[in-house]
C-alpha cells in the first residue's frame, strides 16, 4: 500500500496524516521483516556450505585413505616379489648348510680310520 503523496496534497489542510503514519509503519515494518527473513535464508544458505565442505572433506579423506592403501599393497606385493619372503629364504638356507654339514659328518665318519693311519704313517716315516 506504498503511496506517494503530491506536495500540494500534503501541504492542504485537510491532509490525512495519520494514514500517513500508519502506511510509513506499515512500510518499515514490511522492510524488518524482509531483512530478517534475507537474513534467515543467508544464515542457512551459510549452514548449507559449511556442511556441504564437511562432507566434501570427508569424502575426500576416504579417497586418500583408499588410494593410500591401494598404494601399500601395490608396494608390498612388490617388494615380496623382488625380495622374496625372507623367512621361508633363511629356511631353505638353514635346511641347505645342515644337509650340507650331515654330507660332511658322513664323509669324516667313512674316512676317519684311513686319514688318522695316514696322519700317522707320515709322521712316523722319517727318509733319509
Amino acid at each position: 500500500n506504498s503511496r506517494s503523496w503530491p506536495k500540494s496534497e500534503v501541504l492542504s489542510p485537510n491532509f490525512d496524516f495519520e494514514n500517513m503514519d500508519n502506511s510509513a509503519h506499515m512500510g518499515i515494518q514490511r522492510l524488518l521483516e524482509a531483512e530478517s527473513q534475507a537474513s534467515e535464508v543467508v544464515a542457512q544458505a551459510k549452514k548449507d556450505k559449511v556442511l556441504r565442505l564437511k562432507l566434501a572433506k570427508e569424502e575426500a579423506e576416504n579417497e586418500i585413505m583408499a588410494y593410500r592403501q591401494l598404494r601399500e599393497e601395490q608396494f608390498q606385493k612388490y617388494a615380496s616379489e623382488r625380495t622374496g619372503n625372507t623367512g621361508e629364504y633363511t629356511k631353505k638356507v638353514q635346511v641347505d648348510s645342515d644337509a650340507a654339514m650331515a654330507n660332511i659328518q658322513i664323509a669324516i665318519d667313512a674316512n676317519k680310520e684311513k686319514i688318522i693311519t695316514a696322519l700317522l704313517q707320515s709322521v712316523t716315516t722319517v727318509s733319509l
